[in-house]
């Protein structure tokens, strides 16, 4: 990792505007004093959140309309129970399909939700990773120690030989470096806690500007770093038994809060209710598993786990609130409503024809929807085949027509072609005989 940003094609330039925003955020609370990078990250991930509120809604109130309408799924499962024959269970699937359109229920907006998190997540990791990178004002605390060192003669090496006496983690490998600059010294500098700084200044004491920048500048250094219990956000929290292990415990308990006081709503189809009960069950690992990544990567970023885990179950319980006192009656034939008037605009836009997404066609392969469709394209085929069969048709008349322009053709005498036109002429005459 250096400090000229990520480079990667799909993440470098989420990481960017993420950093771009995080810079915003801390430049605003520096100017009020505030040094710690903390509450920049705490203020982040509640507006990251609350962004993704909209999408957060429609989940919510999908199931919540699906839930209400329990009695009319009930009726569909009703009538084709005990039918197992393919014909049987295709329609059962395309009447809660239809149903679930017509109220405009879509229940993977959960699984976008949290898809649209993932990149988010990876590219915040490049951010807190290397935060001088994209906050300028912490950056320009390191500044003053790497221009110092970089007058040193042979900086490169007596810096590549203290990062792997020390074992500075994440630290880049300058070995690998053709040419030491300023940012690379940064990001080694931004790795190392205090005791590390004052280290530096030892190992580089041949420049005693080196030294007399660290000490006007760390604990500058160490309060932009700093969070509650002198917590390091730029360090690993690892398996000591130090204060650190605050947050990854925090992501776990705010991630399984946030699994049970979301409710499992029933879809109405037994075999799709098995289907999301394993689903849930599979997702009840993510606690176990925020625990495990946060306590292996900078706590910075375990603080923006254990934070947008803490928001995503307040807003949990504030829309199970209101749901549990709003009028689903008023709200579902609203959806109704809303889910007409959208697919009679799109009807609108394709002419008058209504024009399925890609997802709707898997649908409707899947469940037998298209039968009247292939059967017309079917029809379509064999009229085309008879169009081309009549086109290769050939009258009798045309044939006679060929058979006379053959009679003036001249072949050579003793030639196949002269035997076999004699043999015909005379076939001809003894038959007209």
């Amino acid at each position: 990792m250096i400090l000229t940003q990520s480079s990667s094609f799909l993440l470098g330039g989420l990481s960017k505007l993420l950093g771009w925003i995080m810079n915003g955020i801390y430049n605003l609370f520096n100017n009020m004093g505030v040094l710690t990078i903390a509450l920049s990250i705490i203020v982040f991930t509640v507006i990251v959140r609350l962004l993704m509120f909209p999408l957060s809604i429609k989940s919510t109130r999908s199931s919540k309309i699906q839930a209400y309408l329990q009695p009319e799924f009930q009726k569909i499962n009703k009538k084709y129970r005990g039918k197992k024959d393919q014909a049987s269970i295709l329609a059962k699937q395309k009447e809660t399909s239809a149903l679930q359109k017509k109220y405009g229920i879509k229940m993977s907006t959960g699984c976008i939700t949290a898809l649209i998190q993932l990149p988010i997540f990876l590219s915040l990791y490049n951010v807190i990773q290397n935060i001088p990178a994209y906050v300028d004002r912490i950056k320009a605390l390191y500044q003053p120690i790497a221009d110092a060192i970089m007058k040193v003669s042979g900086a490169k090496e007596t810096l590549t030989t203290f990062v792997t006496e020390n074992a500075i983690q994440r630290a880049p490998d300058l070995s690998k470096v053709s040419e030491l600059t300023s940012n690379y010294v940064i990001d080694v500098l931004a790795k190392c806690n205090g005791d590390a700084l004052d280290k530096i200044g030892t190992v580089f004491s041949s420049n005693s500007e080196v030294a007399s920048s660290i000490a006007a500048n760390k604990d500058k250094i160490i309060a932009s770093n700093d969070f509650i219990l002198g917590i390091n956000l730029s360090e690993v929290p690892g398996w000591a038994w130090t204060w650190a292990l605050i947050i990854p415990i925090a992501a776990f308990a705010f991630q399984l809060l946030s699994m049970i006081v979301t409710p499992q709503q029933s879809s109405g189809d037994p075999q799709q209710d098995a289907q999301m009960k394993s689903m849930r069950r599979f997702m009840m690992v993510m606690p176990i598993m925020s625990f495990f990544v946060t306590i292996s990567v900078p706590a910075g970023l375990g603080l923006y786990w254990a934070v947008s885990a803490m928001v995503s179950v307040i807003i949990t319980l504030s829309q199970n609130f209101y749901y549990k006192h709003a009028d689903m009656q008023a709200i579902t034939e609203k959806a109704r409503l809303k889910a007409e008037a959208k697919a009679e605009r799109k009807k609108a836009r394709n002419g008058g024809v209504e024009k399925k997404g890609f997802l709707d066609r898997m649908q409707e392969a899947a469940t037998g929807q298209n039968t009247a469709e292939q059967k017309s394209q079917d029809s379509e085929g064999m009229r085309n085949f008879g169009s081309a069969r009549l086109k290769s048709y050939t009258s009798s008349t045309s044939y006679k027509n060929d058979v006379e322009e053959k009679k003036n053709v001249k072949y050579k005498e003793g030639s196949i072609a002269s035997k076999a036109n004699a043999l015909r002429d005379y076939y001809e005459k003894n038959n007209k005989d």
